[in-house]
């Protein structure tokens, strides 16, 4: 499964070109003042998402930075933190189960295939905590290779507002992974800002 991953991020990057349009500006022999208006066709993206359940309580917040190279590739990373409120649980059930405070981060890369349909791919690196068979508390960290689409409507200006489908290619080889997630689905809803023509 992870080769797979790495054959999908390879083929993502590998593509760009054939997307990218070229042009003279795109020269090492550009004039500065044409430099500078490219600098501004390709900005920071700032979006994220925020999510919440209510029994049990669960709060996951992942804010991203991407910074867009061509109107068809967007690139990443961005903290995560999930807490939730009954998922530290002990091993022999000695007591009620208590709060987990997991935090990490993720890289993306996102592929437009048709207007607002990306292809996207992501690591994510989270450290939570566990009881070890003598209920000593512990952390660990657990890397999840994702991979899925990503729908990105726009709202008006440079807003827009994100569905994302990923499949986590570590969920069966990692307990936590089933304890935090139902499914190996991933199902994120965000927003954003930034992202102006190239």
């Amino acid at each position: 499964m992870k080769s797979f991953l790495l054959l999908l991020c390879f083929l993502v990057l590998a593509t760009t070109p054939l997307l990218a349009q070229t042009s003279k500006s795109d020269s090492l022999y550009t004039p500065r003042s044409d430099q500078k208006k490219k600098a501004k066709n390709r900005p920071w993206v700032f979006a994220g998402n925020v999510s919440f359940q209510i029994k049990p309580l669960l709060i996951n917040a992942s804010p991203l930075l991407g910074y867009k190279f061509t109107d068809n590739l967007v690139a990443g990373l961005g903290p995560t933190y999930i807490y939730n409120k009954e998922g530290l649980v002990s091993p022999v059930a000695t007591s009620k189960p208590g709060p987990m405070h997991v935090y990490g981060g993720r890289v993306f890369v996102a592929r437009r295939l048709y207007k607002p349909l990306f292809l996207q791919a992501e690591t994510e690196a989270l450290n939570y905590p566990y009881f070890d068979d003598r209920e000593d508390k512990r952390r660990d960290w657990v890397v999840n290779p994702l991979a899925g689409l990503s729908l990105n409507m726009n709202t008006g200006g440079k807003s827009f507002f994100q569905i994302t489908v990923l499949y986590n290619f570590n969920y069966n080889n990692n307990d936590f992974n089933k304890q935090l997630y139902n499914s190996p689905w991933v199902f994120r809803l965000g927003a954003g800002l930034g992202g102006g023509k190239k």
